[in-house]
């Protein structure tokens, strides 16, 4: 697969950035109230919208493609998604929605391929309950971007490989919600994508991908099938 050298930006893409930036924060404060109750005192809020925002600087700085790729030779295989962002889900309780599900035009398991957004180094692989098959990519700047419910990984990966922005991770599947490892079925196909961050009071707050994913639609990476 071959990567697309980087699009530079017109000011109006800058000017997109920038709000982006300004409403995810501010969508976002009243969500890191909640998860932090005893947070009372405006300063303690200020200080940490800070450290947030400069978390939200880094998710930037790592962005290079888009996580699923686009098949030139077919004309319908642009993914779908929508700002699903805390919506409820309810396997094994009732839950808001931490990520971005793309869906594929086709139901197809193990065809459609997820690459990485970044370049960082593999923290994290192997089955989970809700997640099925994923993997976790912590990026240069202490991001951590998360693909879960593949239905296969591109090589054997290991906790601590490299991993290249635009580096085949593995298909999309449908697989997770299941004890038992191996568990399919349970929902379309689809790729969930997740952005987790660091901060002094949360060291794995989840951040809504949609507005990130929507900036890296120009950045698609072009591939063709065997």
């Amino acid at each position: 697969m071959r990567q697309l050298r980087p699009v530079l930006l017109t000011e109006a893409s800058c000017c997109l950035l920038v709000l982006c930036l300004c409403l995810l924060l501010s969508w976002e404060t009243a969500w890191i109230r909640a998860h932090i109750p005893e947070m009372k005192d405006d300063s303690q809020a200020e200080v940490l919208m800070r450290e947030f925002a400069e978390q939200y600087e880094n998710i930037w700085k790592d962005l290079k493609y888009f996580p699923i790729p686009e098949d030139k030779a077919e004309k319908e295989t642009a993914v779908s998604y929508e700002n699903s962002w805390m919506f409820e889900r309810t396997y094994g309780g009732s839950y808001g929605h931490e990520g971005t599900d793309l869906m594929p035009p086709e139901n197809r398991s193990d065809y459609y391929p997820v690459v990485s957004v970044s370049d960082g180094t593999v923290e994290k692989i192997g089955w989970l309950e809700k997640g099925g098959w994923r993997i976790g990519v912590r990026s240069l700047h202490d991001v951590y971007f998360y693909y879960a419910h593949l239905s296969s990984y591109a090589e054997e990966f290991q906790p601590g490989d490299p991993v290249k922005a635009g580096q085949l991770l593995g298909y999309m599947g449908d697989t997770g919600y299941g004890t038992r490892e191996g568990t399919s079925g349970q929902f379309p196909v689809h790729l969930h994508f997740g952005i987790y961050v660091r901060t002094g009071e949360l060291p794995d707050l989840a951040v809504n991908p949609y507005w990130f994913l929507k900036y890296l639609e120009h950045t698609k990476l072009p591939y063709g099938r065997e």
